[in-house]
C-alpha cells in the first residue's frame, strides 16, 4: 500500500478550525465573566451583611475582623472554584468537536472524526485519505448553519451578572446618597476604627464600665438608667431592655420614660428599669429608635459584710480582771467602764469604712477609717471604744473593691453592764421577833459579789436614833463569796424593854469608778426588846401550840396504822389476824402485837361496803397501801417542823441568855432529839416496808406479813412520839408550876408595894397632924 507524507494528509478547513477557536475563547470568557460577576455578587452580599451587623450591633473590632477574613476567604474560594479550575483548563479540538457534536446533530461525528484523525498521523491502514478528505469537505460545509450560543446556558451567567450589577448599583447609590455612610463602613470595617456609627438617635447607659460590666450583690436591685442624649434628631418615646438569663431564658421590657425632656433646655431625657433581686447573671441590650447599646453584663457578687467581730476588752482596774478577748452578739452586754476595741474582718476587700454611732439615742458625726487602718489584704481593722459608759450602737457600712456598698449597715450594740451590789443572803439564827436587852444576834448566810467583798456589817437603828454599824471581820482576800458567821452582841447598846431594833447585814465591794461602793443589804428584822419575863412567857405560848400540832400528828399516826389494819388478803388472811400475828414480830419496846386495838385486819367500818370481787379487794387493798405510804411522808415532814422549832426555842433561851441547864436538857435531849431519831430513822424504815408491802400486793402469802411489819413500824412510831409528848406535858407543867411562882412573886411584889404606899400615907398624915 502506498503511503502518504504530511503535506498529503487531508487538512480541516480554516472555517473549522476559526470555529473551534472561537468556541474555546468563548467558553473561556463565560468561564471569566461568570466568575468575576459571582466574586463581584459575593462582595456585595458581605458589604450588606457587615453593614448591617454593624450598623445595628457595632460589634468589637474582633468581630469586624473575623467578618472581613470570612469575606476574603469566601471571595477567594469562589474564584478558585468558578475560575481557577476552569479558566486555565486545557481545551483541545476534540473536546470543542465533542461539544459541537452534542448540540449540532447535523455532524453525525464526521467532524469529531476529521478532527481526530487530522491531528495526528493515522497508523498505516487506519483509514482512507479519500474518505478522511471528503469527511473533512463535509464538516466544513456542515458549519454554516452552527451559532456557538446555542452551546451555551445563558441563565447562570445571567444570574450572576444581575446579582453583580445589583449589588455595584446600590453600592454606588449608598456612595453617591450617604458617602458618610460608606466612609464610616470603610474606616470601621476595613481600617478598623472604633468610631461609632452617626445615628438620629444616642443612647448612655449609666452605671456600667469599659467593659460593660456593673455588680450587684446577690439578691439585690439594680435599677439602669438610660439617657437619650436630646440634641439629636430623634427621642425615642419607648426604650426597650432585651435580657438573657444565665440559665437562656430571654424576655423584653419596655423602660419607664422619667418625666418629659425639653430639648434646649434638658440635655437628656432618661429611662428607667429595675432588675429586682437578681441572684444570677444577666446580658442585656438597651434598645432604642435607631441606637442600641449592646453587650452590657450584670455579675452577681456576695455583698460586704463582717464575718468575724471580736472584743478586745481592758477591764476597769478594780475588777482585777486580765484582758480577754470576748465573741460579740447582736447585744453584747459589757462592764460599765470597759475599755473596747473591735476587731472585725470582712469577707471582701473593703475600700471604705463607715461608722455611725448612737450614745443613749444621741447620735454622733459618723467616722471614716483611713484607708491606712485596713489590713490583712484590706479585709480587717480595728476600732476602739474608750470607757463604755453608755449604750454604744454601731452601724458599719461597708464598701468593697467591687463597688458594692452593703444595703444593711451591720449592726453592733454594745451595752455597759452596771456593777451590781453585793447579793446577801443572811437570816438570823435562834432569834425571834423578841429579844431581851442582853441578847446575842447570830447571823448565818452568804454574801456574793462578781469581783470581791470589801466590807461587811450589822446596821442597826434605835428607835429614832441616827443608824450605826458593828463590823464583820472580812478576809483581806476579798472573796467573791463570804460565808456569814458572825454575832452581834447587844448588851453593848444598853437596850431598855420597850425599844425597838431595827437590824439588817450589809456588804459593800470594791466598786471606785462612782461616787463610792456598791453596797447589798439583807432584809431587815425588826426586834422589840422586852424583859426576860416576857420573853419566857412567849416561848411557853409557843410550845403549847407546838405540842397541840404535835398530837394532832400522832392522831394521824394512829389513823395509819389503824388504815393498815384493813388491808385484807383474803378470809384465810383474816382467820390469821384474828388469832394476832407470830410471836416472833414482837416490838422492840415489849409491846406484843396482840396489844392492838380492837379493830382486826378483816374489819372495817359499818358504813364502809364489803369488796364485792377479787378485783374489787385488789383495787381497796393498793388505795390503803398507797394512802398509808402518803400519810407517813406527810407526818415525816410535820415532825420535821416540830423538832424544829424546838430547836429554834432552845436556840432562843440560850441566845436570849435566859436558859437553864435543866431546859436545855428538856428541850434538846427529851423532845429535839428524839424528834429527830423519829423523823431521820424510824420513818424511812416505814416507808421502806411500805414500799414492799406495795410490791406485795397482790401475794396472799407474803402480803400479809409484809403488812404486819408495817404496821408493827408505825405502831414504834407511836410510842416513840408518845414519849415525847410526855415530856412535852412534863415541860408544861413546869412550866405551870414556873407561871405560878411568878404569880406569887407579883402578888408579893404588889403587897410590898401596897405597904409602902400606906407607910407612907400614915406618915404624911403625922405630919399634917
Amino acid at each position: 500500500m502506498a503511503t502518504t507524507s504530511i503535506d498529503d494528509r487531508p487538512k480541516l478547513a480554516r472555517p473549522v478550525r476559526s470555529l473551534l477557536g472561537a468556541l474555546r475563547r468563548r467558553i473561556r470568557g463565560y468561564v471569566w465573566l461568570e466568575g468575576l460577576s459571582c466574586g463581584v455578587a459575593w462582595l456585595g452580599v458581605a458589604f450588606w451583611a457587615s453593614l448591617a451587623v454593624d450598623w445595628f450591633f457595632e460589634p468589637p473590632v474582633a468581630v469586624r475582623g473575623v467578618m472581613l477574613a470570612v469575606a476574603v476567604l469566601g471571595l477567594a474560594w469562589m474564584l478558585l472554584r468558578l475560575i481557577g479550575r476552569r479558566a486555565f483548563v486545557r481545551l483541545s479540538d476534540g473536546s470543542m468537536a465533542t461539544l459541537l457534536e452534542r448540540h449540532f446533530g447535523q455532524f453525525d461525528d464526521g467532524l469529531l472524526t476529521a478532527v481526530l484523525l487530522t491531528d495526528r498521523s493515522p497508523a498505516p491502514g487506519e483509514c482512507n485519505p479519500q474518505m478522511l478528505a471528503h469527511t473533512c469537505r463535509q464538516a466544513a460545509r456542515q458549519i454554516d448553519g452552527v451559532k456557538l450560543r446555542q452551546v451555551f446556558n445563558p441563565v447562570p451567567l445571567r444570574q450572576s451578572l444581575m446579582a453583580a450589577v445589583l449589588f455595584a448599583v446600590t453600592i454606588a447609590s449608598l456612595a453617591h446618597q450617604s458617602p458618610d455612610v460608606l466612609d464610616t463602613w470603610t474606616r470601621r470595617n476595613l481600617r478598623f476604627y472604633d468610631e461609632p456609627w452617626p445615628r438620629k438617635t444616642s443612647l448612655a447607659v449609666e452605671g456600667f464600665g469599659e467593659d460593660g460590666v456593673a455588680k450587684v450583690a446577690r439578691g439585690a436591685d439594680l435599677e439602669v438608667i438610660a439617657k437619650a442624649d436630646t440634641s439629636k434628631e430623634l427621642v425615642p418615646q419607648v426604650v426597650q431592655v432585651r435580657y438573657q438569663t444565665e440559665g437562656g431564658a430571654r424576655g423584653r421590657a419596655a423602660m419607664n420614660r422619667l418625666g418629659t425632656a425639653v430639648p434646649g433646655r434638658d440635655p437628656f431625657q432618661e429611662y428607667s428599669y429595675t432588675f429586682q433581686g437578681v441572684l444570677a447573671p444577666i446580658r442585656f441590650d438597651v434598645v432604642g429608635g435607631d441606637d442600641r447599646v449592646s453587650d452590657l453584663r450584670i455579675e452577681v457578687v456576695e455583698s460586704p459584710t463582717l464575718t468575724d467581730v471580736s472584743l478586745d476588752c481592758r477591764f476597769p482596774a478594780y475588777m482585777e480582771r486580765p484582758p480577754r478577748t470576748l465573741p460579740t452578739t447582736p447585744v453584747t452586754p459589757v462592764p460599765f467602764g470597759t475599755h473596747v476595741t473591735l476587731c472585725c474582718r470582712a469577707n471582701k476587700e473593703l475600700v471604705r469604712v463607715q461608722i455611725d454611732t448612737t450614745l443613749d439615742g444621741e447620735s454622733l458625726p459618723p467616722e471614716l477609717l483611713a484607708p491606712g487602718a485596713l489590713h490583712d489584704e484590706r479585709r480587717s481593722f480595728r476600732y476602739a471604744r474608750e470607757f463604755l459608759d453608755r449604750d454604744t450602737t454601731l452601724l458599719f457600712t461597708l464598701s468593697d473593691t467591687d463597688g458594692i456598698t452593703g444595703r444593711d449597715p451591720v449592726r453592733l450594740s454594745l451595752v455597759p453592764v452596771a456593777d451590781e451590789p453585793p447579793q446577801l443572803a443572811a437570816r438570823l439564827v435562834g432569834i425571834g421577833p423578841q429579844i431581851t436587852a442582853e441578847a446575842r444576834l447570830p447571823v448565818a448566810g452568804t454574801a456574793t459579789d462578781d469581783y470581791g467583798i470589801d466590807k461587811a456589817c450589822f446596821a442597826y437603828t434605835v428607835d429614832d436614833q441616827p443608824p450605826a454599824e458593828h463590823p464583820i471581820d472580812v478576809p483581806e482576800s476579798c472573796p467573791t463569796e463570804l460565808e456569814l458567821d458572825a454575832v452581834m452582841p447587844v448588851g453593848d447598846l444598853k437596850l431598855t424593854p420597850g425599844q425597838k431594833l431595827l437590824l439588817s447585814v450589809e456588804a459593800a465591794d470594791r466598786y471606785d469608778l462612782g461616787e463610792g461602793p456598791n453596797v447589798g443589804a439583807s432584809q431587815r428584822w425588826l426586834l422589840d426588846i422586852v424583859t426576860a419575863e416576857e420573853l419566857r412567857v412567849a416561848l411557853e405560848k409557843r410550845e403549847l401550840v407546838l405540842r397541840q400540832r404535835f398530837e394532832r400528828i400522832i392522831q394521824e399516826v394512829t389513823e395509819t396504822r389503824d388504815l393498815l389494819l384493813r388491808v385484807e388478803f383474803g378470809a384465810s388472811d383474816k382467820e390469821k389476824a384474828a388469832d394476832g400475828p407470830p410471836a416472833e414480830e414482837k416490838a422492840e419496846d415489849g409491846a406484843e402485837p396482840g396489844d392492838r386495838p380492837e379493830t382486826e385486819p378483816g374489819d372495817r367500818p359499818e358504813d364502809e361496803p364489803a369488796p364485792s370481787s377479787p378485783e374489787q379487794q385488789a383495787t381497796v387493798r393498793t388505795l390503803r397501801i398507797q394512802r398509808a405510804m402518803q400519810n407517813g411522808r406527810k407526818n415525816a415532814h410535820e415532825t420535821q417542823g416540830v423538832a424544829e422549832a424546838f430547836d429554834d426555842i432552845r436556840r432562843q433561851f440560850v441566845n436570849n441568855q435566859i436558859d437553864t441547864e435543866e431546859l436545855n436538857a428538856r428541850l434538846q435531849q427529851g423532845i429535839a432529839d428524839p424528834l429527830h431519831h423519829v423523823v431521820d430513822t424510824m420513818f424511812p424504815e416505814l416507808q421502806r416496808r411500805l414500799q414492799r408491802l406495795q410490791e406485795s400486793a397482790a401475794d396472799a402469802q407474803l402480803g400479809p406479813r409484809q403488812r404486819d411489819r408495817a404496821w408493827q413500824q408505825t405502831e414504834e412510831i407511836r410510842l416513840q412520839m408518845q414519849k415525847v409528848l410526855e415530856r412535852m406535858l412534863e415541860l408544861e407543867d413546869f412550866n405551870e408550876a414556873l407561871e405560878l411562882l411568878r404569880a406569887i412573886i407579883e402578888l408579893q411584889n404588889e403587897l410590898d408595894e401596897q405597904t409602902k404606899q400606906r407607910q407612907k400615907q400614915k406618915l404624911r398624915d403625922l405630919l399634917e397632924d
